[in-house]
């Protein structure tokens, strides 16, 4: 962990990732507890990386948990998995009755300026949330170039960009006007859709013609949601 610092009453915590990126035969492990509270965002200065693997994958296991009264947003910098990446990433998000968390995670369809763009030989990407001991979300998806999935990203955008959003809070109502607004971010460049979960949570997606414009649409769609909970969301801080 680097750099630690208050920003708006929230403690935010950037983690490094002392390589160059992520290797065949790498097994990183997070495991966060956030009592009740606390406010934390856990960021990362620069992009994760994962590089060329022949035999085997490389794996990261997140395990977050939330409890009553505390809050925990999670924001990584934007995943590039480099041509030939084998990576596989399964995060659990348990929030408690009362907790609250925010899940953002942005991935690159490659190194673009270097003509990489979707080749990467697979990515195995599962999330899972919980609010209480329910499971209100499961998304797994297996992707390889030749994936139906990202050739319907890729007949839209060549170079799609893609961003996954959770949202648990139980002061984030149906009616709240941001998902109005949040909506009206879909245009040309990007294509945004939201939709309820089972019970006390939101899931959003964004797709983008290139990294700015998805840049620009999540931070634009993490404001809403803040202003929405009546919170000032907090800096990150990356330079």
């Amino acid at each position: 962990m680097s750099k630690p610092h208050l920003e708006e009453d929230v403690l935010v915590v950037n983690i490094v990732n002392p390589t160059a990126g992520l290797l065949a035969g790498d097994r990183v492990r997070y495991d966060v507890a956030v009592e009740t509270g606390a406010r934390v965002l856990l960021t990362a200065p620069s992009a994760s990386r994962a590089h060329r693997i022949v035999e085997g994958d490389a794996r990261v296991a997140q395990e977050f948990g939330v409890a009553n009264g505390g809050w925990l947003e999670s924001w990584p910098e934007m995943f590039i998995p480099q041509a030939g990446a084998r990576y596989r990433q399964q995060t659990t998000l348990r929030v408690a009755e009362g907790g609250e968390a925010l899940l953002i995670e942005m991935i690159a369809p490659g190194r673009t300026a270097s003509g990489e763009v979707f080749a990467f030989a697979e990515l195995d990407w599962e999330t899972t949330v919980f609010l209480g001991e329910v499971k209100i979300a499961r998304e797994r998806y297996v992707l390889t170039p030749e994936s139906a999935t990202l050739a319907a990203m890729r007949a839209q955008f060549a170079e799609a960009y893609y961003a996954s959003c959770f949202v648990v809070s139980p002061h984030l109502r149906a009616d709240a006007e941001c998902w109005g607004r949040i909506h009206d971010l879909h245009g040309d460049e990007t294509w945004v859709g939201c939709s309820a979960l089972t019970r006390g949570g939101w899931a959003i997606r964004v797709v983008a013609a290139g990294s700015i414009a998805l840049r620009k649409t999540v931070a634009a769609v993490r404001g809403e949601i803040y202003a929405a909970l009546g919170k000032r969301a907090p800096g990150l801080r990356r330079n």
